[in-house]
């Protein structure tokens, strides 16, 4: 072997030691998805975001708020029928009402603290005016319906429950075109489907009265 070559394969050894080893890539921090494309179309491909970055939606939160509010004045009015109402149906939706929204006013609750937010006070409800908000009846109304009592509190309550249903329905359907969240949107939907058959119970209870 000559001197030249030798040398020149040990030059070729301290390069190779001395290289530096290119970096491994940086891992994603997102995951890359299919979402298939319209019929014939091709296919796309996107990032899902971190759910450490995911943010609270705002139509999320004013759904939670609002109907825990929106069922408590309903609690009120069915709280009232346990003494007032006359006719046994009428007592006993009033219960059912009572018995189903107090659960769901405490899923709510929790919803919102999960997310960071602050639960609203429920504390003097049947005292302010939330008549702006779909279905609730105004403190005068709730003052006559507190006034009311057998038939009379019978056909007050009914009719004042199918709007605030009808109300607590609507609020559901923005959520579900406009929320984000899973959990909140499968609470708004068990909302607008069990309301949704109690008004046509109170329906038909309003005309046997």
């Amino acid at each position: 072997m000559t001197k030249v070559l030798l040398v020149s394969l040990l030059l070729a050894g301290l390069w190779g030691c001395s290289s530096t080893p290119e970096a491994a890539p940086a891992p994603s921090s997102t995951v890359p998805v299919i979402v298939p494309g319209t019929p014939g179309g091709p296919n796309k491909t996107v990032a899902t975001i971190p759910s450490s970055a995911a943010t609270v939606d705002p139509d999320d939160v004013s759904f939670l708020a609002d109907m825990m509010v929106h069922h408590s004045q309903a609690l009120v009015m069915a709280e009232r029928a346990r003494t007032a109402a006359v006719a046994p149906r009428v007592k006993s939706l009033a219960e059912r009402i009572r018995v189903g929204q107090k659960p769901e006013i405490e899923a709510m609750r929790q919803l919102l603290t999960e997310r960071g937010q602050t639960p609203p006070s429920l504390e003097h409800v049947e005292h302010m005016d939330h008549s702006a908000m779909p279905g609730m009846a105004t403190p005068a109304q709730l003052a006559a319906l507190g006034q009311a009592r057998g038939k009379t509190f019978d056909t007050m309550f009914l009719s004042l429950m199918i709007k605030h249903h009808e109300g607590a329905i609507t609020m559901s359907g923005k959520q579900q075109e406009n929320g984000a969240d899973l959990r909140v949107g499968e609470l708004a939907r068990d909302v607008g489907v069990t309301q949704a058959k109690e008004i046509a119970t109170m329906r038909r209870l309003l005309k046997e009265l």
